[in-house]
């Protein structure tokens, strides 16, 4: 595994992860072992999805590189079946088979893997397509094509489904992508709104609007154990470290006026070029099938309804990554600059690329069964220079240049200075490296119980009365008990670590990370937002069997 962006970061996270993760909490808030082991609120702020994922396999393979490499593997299947389910909707085998390639080796998405390591971001390459499969089923179908199409054309079978089964398929899939990587999640979710609000109008079916809507919102509240905190806790931490590093409006393409600009000038012009590459394939492949599609139908009438709104979502990133969007998403799309960077809508161009790339095979295909060469001659070509293109662009500057690059290696220390609490010393590198429990005049002696992430147990004896600094930081939610007795913790003066005050004599001391009420609220959310899934499909089922039984 070469060394990338941001893996040194998963690494030692999804570690921290599985360690509190196997002493039995559900819900990992607090990693232990970052910041010289005054640990941080990691997974409160920053979503925990990918981690369950490495925990799972962690269990199985019982090794951290196996692990990193199988939960690679695993994204990419994902992602390729997720994409494939989607194409065959409207597709033949053929042409969901070559957009399900294109997805996989375009430029971003192999970037995202080889070069940034952004392993949550490749997680939402495989719930975007998904969205579209569940949140398209819930639209009642267009006018039926005027020619019969191919057996080997998916028949849309999913619109004859449940409802009911597509609101919790919507739901399940867009909290998934809140749970995994809420920046893409939210450019995806803007534009998937202006496509299903273009869906509606055209179809004029406010039935399937209101659907995805509330479809969507049930996705939001079983993401609340995690969005919940994250929203209204997000005070507690320095969170000002991230739009001041990386100010969103400065990461347009062809811009990147970023503090570390000088030394990554190499990947920003691979950034403009995958712009460039994915824009100019947008328009390629959109004219080349809608152009030939008038004057004998080439594709069926609901694979160029999705063709046109494809477009509409490829246009719209394409424009939202350049400088001369900030008129319209600096003023008018509130908290767009969570998005940070504006490139990583490349995720999107990415799969409307692949997508368009499947419909010009389809195209093709019908062209070749009638024998007319020109349309033929015309779609191959485009997609050979688009597919080729992209596909080259990949070997060349993205996989190439990392067969040289060093290879990873356990960090020495993790650092994250995005998520130090307020209270806290600001400069981590400048902690000292402690024991885990000290005391102030060092009269008495500290036996370490038990230390857990979250849950830790002391025993103290003083021969009078002294000051106990524990090596962890106070943030809210560390509670703290002597002797069975609730204890007021005193945050340190200079590091920020908690300290309790405690008598001469031997106690039993416990500390014990619990939920906020905002962290309690979020879980109640989520856990209700769990119910209606499981609700909705046990409706589905029983309705599904009672029409097969008056048949």
């Amino acid at each position: 595994m070469p060394v990338t962006h941001d893996m040194h970061l998963h690494v030692e996270q999804m570690k921290s992860f599985y360690r509190n993760f196997s002493s039995g909490t559900i819900y990992p808030r607090w990693e232990e072992d970052t910041n010289r082991h005054f640990g941080s609120p990691t997974t409160s702020y920053y979503p925990p999805g990918i981690y369950y994922l490495t925990s799972l396999l962690f269990l199985f393979l019982g090794d951290w590189w196996s692990t990193l490499l199988g939960t690679y593997l695993i994204l990419v299947l994902a992602s390729a079946a997720a994409i494939y389910l989607y194409a065959r909707e409207r597709m033949s085998r053929l042409a969901a088979s070559v957009a399900m390639g294109a997805y996989i080796f375009l430029p971003y998405h192999i970037l995202d893997q080889y070069q940034r390591g952004a392993m949550a971001e490749l997680l939402g390459f495989v719930w975007a397509p998904l969205i579209l499969l569940f949140g398209e089923r819930l639209f009642r179908n267009g006018r039926a094509s005027a020619e019969p199409e191919s057996r080997d054309v998916g028949q849309g079978s999913g619109i004859r489904s449940s409802r009911l089964v597509n609101v919790a398929g919507v739901a399940v899939v867009y909290g998934a992508f809140l749970w995994s990587h809420p920046p893409t999640a939210y450019q995806f979710t803007l534009c998937f709104g202006l496509c299903v609000l273009i869906l509606a109008i055209r179809r004029r079916d406010l039935k399937g609007l209101v659907s995805v809507g509330v479809a969507m919102a049930i996705g939001v509240a079983l993401s609340g154990a995690y969005l919940v905190s994250a929203a209204v806790e997000e005070n507690l931490i320095g969170h000002e470290y991230v739009s001041e590093n990386w100010p969103y409006h400065t990461t347009y393409v062809f811009v990147h006026n970023l503090p570390f600009r000088a030394p990554h000038m190499n990947f920003f012009a691979l950034i403009d070029a995958t712009w460039i590459a994915s824009t100019v394939g947008i328009v390629v492949l959109g004219a080349a099938v809608l152009g030939f599609n008038r004057r004998r139908r080439l594709i069926s009438r609901e694979l160029k309804e999705r063709v046109l709104l494809w477009l509409v979502m490829g246009c719209f990133v394409a424009f939202m990554m350049t400088k001369a969007s900030y008129y319209v998403g600096g003023r008018y799309i509130p908290k767009i600059d969570i998005g940070v960077f504006t490139w990583r809508m490349l995720s999107i161009s990415t799969l409307v690329v692949a997508l368009l790339i499947g419909a010009s095979v389809q195209a093709a295909s019908t062209a070749w069964t009638d024998r007319r060469k020109l349309p033929l001659a015309s779609l191959a070509g485009a997609v050979l220079v688009v597919l080729g293109g992209g596909i080259a662009l990949s070997m060349i500057s993205v996989v190439r240049p990392m067969f040289s690059a060093p290879v990873m290696e356990t960090s020495v220390e993790h650092v994250n200075l995005a998520l130090i609490p307020r209270t806290a010393y600001g400069d981590p590198f400048s902690l000292p490296h402690l024991a885990e429990a000290s005391l102030a005049l060092g009269n008495g002696t500290v036996e370490v119980e038990r230390w857990d992430p979250e849950n830790r147990a002391l025993r103290v004896s003083l021969p009078e009365d002294d000051r106990l600094s524990i090596r962890t930081f106070d943030f809210p939610g560390w509670t703290a008990t002597v002797d069975d007795k609730d204890a007021e913790i005193v945050t340190g003066a200079k590091r920020g670590e908690i300290t309790l005050l405690l008598p001469a004599g031997v106690h039993e001391v416990r500390l014990d990370y619990r939920n906020t009420p905002a962290r309690r609220a979020g879980s109640i959310l989520s856990a209700l937002a769990a119910v209606l899934v499981v609700i909705l499909l046990t409706s589905a089922t029983l309705a599904r069997r009672f029409r097969m039984r008056d048949v």
